[in-house]
């Protein structure tokens, strides 16, 4: 466990306001980034669910992947930014695969990165930051604001019924809470272990457990 060091800005010596990254988490936003965003736009997930649920926002119960990436970027570097930065290179990605839904792809990846973040800066202001709970509560924030959206552009939100946009929403909500907050809660710990180089502060939590 001697060998891990603090990731971010602490790794080239120096405090600075703003835009604050290391190479390690640039390195690990490209791969999680490139994961998330091959994953997402390849393998048909909503398959899972429409064979027992075929009404209108059921795929929503799977959508939580789209933020696991990220999440475990987060847990193993402790920076906000990269959170940016990993939803930015996976909606890249998943526009150069796809394109079914142009350019706004990407800033739908943003939107989703942006909220989780919201999610996780309002955890820390309870206290519930680096819980299981304050986790999979950032989750389901940063997953829930992409059902407008895809809702909208798709024009569902004008043809159905708002029960079934409510259901949505929940489900999107459920979705983010388990698929990305606690698999991802888990993921990042098993990381950890294994010897993925993370911050110091993630360690000695895991070491307290």
């Amino acid at each position: 466990m001697s060998d891990y060091k603090r990731t971010g800005i602490e790794d080239i010596g120096e405090k600075k306001r703003g835009f604050n990254v290391s190479i390690r988490t640039l390195l690990y936003a490209t791969i999680f980034g490139t994961i998330g965003g091959i994953i997402s736009s390849v393998v048909p997930f909503d398959i899972l669910i429409k064979v027992w649920y075929p009404i209108t926002g059921g795929t929503q119960l799977v959508s939580g992947h789209h933020l696991l990436w990220a999440i475990i970027l987060y847990g193993l570097t402790k920076n906000k930014t990269g959170i940016l930065i990993c939803s930015l290179n996976k909606g890249i990605l998943e526009f150069l695969i796809t394109g079914s839904y142009g350019i706004t792809i990407i800033a739908i990846n943003l939107l989703e990165g942006g909220s989780l973040l919201l999610g996780f800066l309002i955890m820390e202001k309870i206290g519930e930051g680096d819980t299981k709970l304050g986790w999979a509560i950032a989750g389901g924030i940063g997953n829930i604001t992409q059902v407008p959206v895809f809702w909208y552009l798709s024009g569902k939100i004008f043809i159905l019924h708002i029960s079934i946009f409510i259901v949505a929403m929940l489900f999107a909500f459920i979705s983010g809470m388990s698929i990305a907050g606690l698999l991802g809660n888990v993921i990042k710990e098993y990381l950890i272990k294994a010897g993925v180089p993370t911050t110091a502060d993630s360690i000695k939590k895991l070491k307290n457990n």
